[in-house]
């Protein structure tokens, strides 16, 4: 019986998506096939990255804070609001983008395509 759960757990994991093999399990780079430079550079950017979203979180958190304290008034202010969104939005955008403007300085042509479908792993949220 263990061995079926292993089998079928292997097969999961090599299963084919649209055509396209899994190479990676999430947040793994080696699919990528990085030089040993390549390697130590992405290794500081997604330090990084991690740091910038722990950061986020508590903001965000913050953020969801003042939109529950606004939530409690006798008349909710949409610009109050919609600041607080924006506010959340915008520090995700640039999070993400200067990840991404890293990684696409650091990858190859060849290197950027196959990071590329795989980007929904890299979203701030």
């Amino acid at each position: 019986m263990k061995i079926l759960l292993i089998l079928l757990l292997t097969l999961c994991l090599y299963a084919d998506h649209d055509g396209k093999k899994e190479h990676h399990l999430s947040k793994d780079l080696s699919y990528l096939e990085l030089t040993s430079e390549q390697k130590e550079v992405a290794k500081s950017i997604i330090k990084q990255f991690r740091v910038d979203i722990k950061a986020f979180r508590e903001f965000k958190g913050k953020m969801e804070d003042q939109k529950e304290a606004l939530l409690t008034h006798e008349v909710l202010n949409e610009e109050d609001l919609q600041k607080i969104n924006q506010a959340i939005s915008q520090k995700s955008s640039a999070i993400e983008s200067h990840f991404l403007l890293q990684m696409h300085n650091l990858l190859t042509p060849e290197q950027r395509q196959k990071f590329a479908h795989n980007l929904e792993e890299w979203e701030v949220e």
